[in-house]
């Protein structure tokens, strides 16, 4: 089947689509000050990850929070305990191939926490009073939007809906075989 350029025509579909995508990988140094002077570390997890997020011109901020709990030894390595701290933090996203046509009252944004908080050590302070945790964490993001996709279509006027339907076929065999 041969088309001709006045048998194409195109249709707009209004649809939600993504819009806009980014990710960021980051670690962070914090500072958590124990009730005792530790001596040293038996261990550091992190729990109870939130965050929210908001679309700011061409990228999207995260602010999110997770408890770090570390156990220490103290008191030259006799008794000990478990320091705990809420930390926040604030990611700007940039992202990728934003579309500037897409409708900016449909806007959502959408995170995935590819890489969970973890942490990455734990050390003592010079001065023995305080815990330094590296963290690291790593976000995705999507921009969803509602925009207008352009697609092209075609009359089969000739046609009867049998042949048509043959061809079809003809068609997506020659697919198969060349996916092959």
């Amino acid at each position: 089947m041969v088309l001709s350029g006045k048998d194409l025509t195109y249709r707009e579909i209004v649809a939600n689509a993504v819009v806009g995508r980014g990710s960021k990988y980051s670690q962070t140094t914090y500072t958590i000050r124990p009730a005792n002077r530790p001596t040293t570390i038996g261990g550091c997890w992190i729990m109870n990850h939130s965050y929210e997020a908001e679309l700011v011109g061409d990228y999207v901020e995260v602010r999110g929070r997770f408890d770090v709990n570390v156990w220490y030894s103290y008191n030259g390595n006799s008794e000990t305990a478990v320091a705990k701290d809420t930390v926040s933090y604030v990611e700007q996203i940039a992202l990728h191939d934003l579309d500037p046509t897409a409708d900016r009252d449909s806007r959502e944004v959408m995170v995935k926490v590819v890489q969970a908080p973890n942490c990455l050590d734990a050390t003592v302070t010079g001065n023995g009073s305080e815990i330094l945790v590296r963290c690291e964490k790593e976000l995705a993001v999507e921009v969803v939007g509602r925009t207008k996709l352009c697609v092209v279509t075609c009359e089969v006027a000739d046609k009867k809906d049998e042949e048509f339907l043959e061809d079809e076929e003809e068609l997506l065999e020659d697919v198969e075989l060349q996916e092959r």
